[in-house]
């Protein structure tokens, strides 16, 4: 086509400058001319085109093995098929790309695309994708060079039931109901009835009779069982009995931290609506078992949402055992915090007066990226306090009617244990407002929860997730066999800007044009 065009443009050069008066010599020295400048301008190709050859790429995740055994072996005979009719080379995807020999038994816990489409788009390079269907970044597949190739061996149906999701909580009170939800889901050939089994170390908690599903069916299986009085980190395992084809997806565990005490206390011995919604927030954001106390009278104090009375004693181990320890009112009812808390602190103490001020701005703090964007326009007043002594990062800032100096709302100071002051209160006129205004009151609590715990969670039960992987869990295929892609593809044939000849060509035809105009008596 490019050559058609070039032509097209040398005649029409060619009639332009000489129309029908030219003699022939002359004419077809200008158009081959015009011809051959034309085409090095849109670098035209000199050959048929040839495409790259196309990666063969093998899909080897762990989600082969919900599928019918022979599945995996015909996708490896078709890998070595499209080598030998001409592929490139053999690439392995999963988790990541990698350039390997097809392996018997695939293992990677992932089938993600991402990285195999960004390489053969930068190169222009076809892929012939050999997969189960199973893709987790599938809306990529688009992206290919023109020319890509699906095969799909999704395998025979087959019976199974299979652990979807299992998130417990990390910790756990003795002797507190403890509620562990468990999702299931069937395989390509339904699932015949199984019994779930709920354990906690060596102890049985409870098993469930899951009646038969249809295929890809789900159903949620719920126990509700007291914490036992085995202190220490303990594996909570659910697991299905025998009965199917795949075994791996039939069971997962996750650490349970058990404790005499409250991982994280909530104390208030002056309950109002900032700390009712703040502890709503916090059991909201936080994993471990979270104990709220609230002092109603002078030397009486009640804990949870049921008020049931406990005695002083108890609380003040609390506050010295908690991971976390939330103290709003009287911040040192129990002594100075940072001496009596081990754990992280979040204050929140009085604040007296009348007059309002208004939240402008982010401090530089650690978390000026998660508060940088409240609404601060729509954002009710506070009371703010008395400023905070000692070394602290500002993390946000209030002015007294929108004027003066500013006034630190949020102070942050790193530890071990990090500390958070929050002298103001009117909090809640956020969260009852609702829109903009209680989104930024989650945001504001829910950053400060996860800035004093964030070095606690490095360690211990909460930095281990359930065993589970979600390549074992069945599903229908989310692509087909067929064609794909839609970026360009890069072509191997010579272009005419590569071929200095075309040039000197071009140069000679007029400097031929030019000598026979010379012949004949024209300039």
């Amino acid at each position: 086509m490019l050559w058609f065009l070039s032509l097209a443009a040398g005649l029409a050069l060619a009639f332009v400058t000489y129309g029908r008066r030219a003699p022939r010599a002359v004419f077809a020295l200008r158009t081959v001319a015009g011809t051959l400048a034309i085409a090095l301008l849109l670098d035209a190709p000199l050959a048929p085109a040839r495409p790259l050859a196309p990666w063969i790429a093998l899909d080897v995740s762990l989600s082969w093995r919900t599928v019918d055994s022979s599945a995996f072996t015909n996708a490896r005979a078709s890998a070595d098929s499209a080598l030998r009719a001409g592929g490139d080379s053999l690439l392995l995807f999963g988790t990541r790309v990698r350039g390997d020999t097809a392996p018997s038994v695939p293992s990677d816990v992932s089938s993600r695309v991402t990285e195999l489409v960004e390489a053969a788009r930068s190169l222009g390079r076809p892929v012939t994708l050999i997969t189960d269907g199973r893709i987790e970044d599938a809306d990529r597949l688009a992206d290919l060079p023109v020319g890509s190739m699906l095969v799909v061996h999704e395998g025979e149906a087959r019976s199974d039931l299979a652990i979807a999701a299992f998130d417990p909580p990390r910790a756990a009170v003795i002797g507190d109901s403890l509620d562990v939800v468990v999702l299931l889901r069937a395989g390509s050939g339904g699932a015949a009835e199984r019994t779930a089994t709920l354990m906690l170390g060596n102890r049985l908690l409870g098993t469930v009779r899951v009646d038969s599903l249809s295929v890809f069916g789900e159903r949620e299986v719920t126990w509700r069982v007291a914490v036992p009085a085995v202190e220490g980190t303990q594996r909570l395992r659910v697991s299905l009995n025998a009965g199917d084809a795949v075994v791996a997806n039939d069971s997962a565990d996750a650490p349970l931290l058990v404790t005499g005490t409250a991982t994280i206390a909530f104390v208030s011995t002056s309950p109002d609506q900032d700390a009712r919604f703040a502890l709503a927030v916090l059991r909201g954001t936080q994993r471990g078992a979270v104990r709220a106390y609230q002092r109603v009278a002078p030397g009486q104090w009640r804990e949870g949402d049921a008020l049931r009375a406990v005695p002083e004693d108890a609380v003040r181990r609390a506050v010295e055992q908690a991971a976390l320890v939330v103290l709003h009112g009287d911040t040192s009812y129990f002594g100075p915090p940072r001496r009596r808390a081990r754990g992280a602190l979040v204050l929140m103490p009085p604040s007296d007066g009348n007059e309002e001020f208004y939240v402008l701005s982010a401090g530089d703090s650690p978390l000026r990226a998660a508060l940088g964007d409240l609404p601060f326009d729509a954002l009710p007043p506070l009371r703010v306090g008395a400023p905070v002594t000692g070394a602290s990062l500002p993390a946000l800032l209030a002015r007294r009617a929108r004027r003066g100096e500013d006034r630190t709302v949020v102070a942050l100071q790193e530890g071990p244990p990090r500390v958070a002051t929050i002298p103001a209160a009117g909090f809640w006129r956020w969260r009852t407002r609702g829109g903009r205004p209680a989104e930024a009151f989650d945001a504001v609590w829910g950053s400060i929860f996860d800035w004093v715990t964030t070095t606690a969670r490095t360690t211990g039960a909460d930095a281990e997730s359930p065993r589970l992987s979600m390549e074992l869990v069945p599903g229908p295929a989310t692509v087909r066999s067929g064609p794909v892609g839609t970026g360009p593809v890069r072509d191997l044939a010579p272009r005419a800007r590569g071929a200095w000849w075309l040039a000197a060509l071009a140069l000679l035809a007029l400097c031929g044009e030019w000598v026979m105009r010379r012949r004949i008596g024209w300039r």
